[in-house]
Formats: C-alpha cells, sequence, structure tokens
C-alpha cells in the first residue's frame, strides 16, 4: 500500500495566481505537478539549489573575479569540468561592470 503525504505551503493569492497561469503556459496541469517535478528531481540528485548572496566588490577586486569567470567558462565549455562554481548573473554583473 502506498501512502501520500500532503505538502501544504502557505503562498499569497497572488503567488498561486501568478503560479497556475505560468504552469498552464508551459504545459503543467497544476501547480502540484511543478512541484513534485521539483522534488523528484532535487532528491534524485538532477537538481541543484544554491543560494548566492550579492556581494560588494572593490574595483582593485573585479578584475581578479572576472578572470577566475572566464577561466571558468572556459573549462567548462572545454568539458573539463560539469558544473559551475559561479553564477551566470554574478558573471553578467561583473562582466557589464
Amino acid at each position: 500500500m502506498t501512502y501520500q503525504l500532503k505538502l501544504q505551503v502557505p503562498i499569497s493569492e497572488e503567488l498561486n495566481n501568478k503560479l497556475k497561469k505560468k504552469a498552464k503556459e508551459v504545459g503543467f496541469s497544476s501547480v502540484n505537478e511543478i512541484v513534485r517535478l521539483l522534488l523528484t528531481n532535487f532528491v534524485n540528485n538532477n537538481l541543484v539549489i544554491s543560494f548566492v548572496s550579492k556581494l560588494g566588490f572593490e574595483n582593485s577586486n573585479i578584475d581578479n573575479l572576472k578572470q577566475i569567470i572566464a577561466e571558468g567558462l572556459v573549462e567548462y565549455k572545454e568539458g573539463k569540468t560539469k558544473k559551475l562554481n559561479f553564477s551566470k548573473s554574478l558573471h553578467s554583473q561583473l562582466i557589464e561592470d
């Protein structure tokens, strides 16, 4: 016999409406279907979640960070590594500065 646990996460009505609309736009039948997919992929190590804080950088460090990021992207594109250890938004922010 299979038991199902019901997960309840309180969210605002506004967020719920946006989630329902977005779910339908991308082909999901419900928000619950997205959550099941997300959780299944997370426990099967097919999804990595990371949290990145926005950091303030001194001008002297920006060039060094740009070089590190550029080298990381080259290694990733050449297949030397399978995981980027920095966020794309951080990369974009540093390149644009």
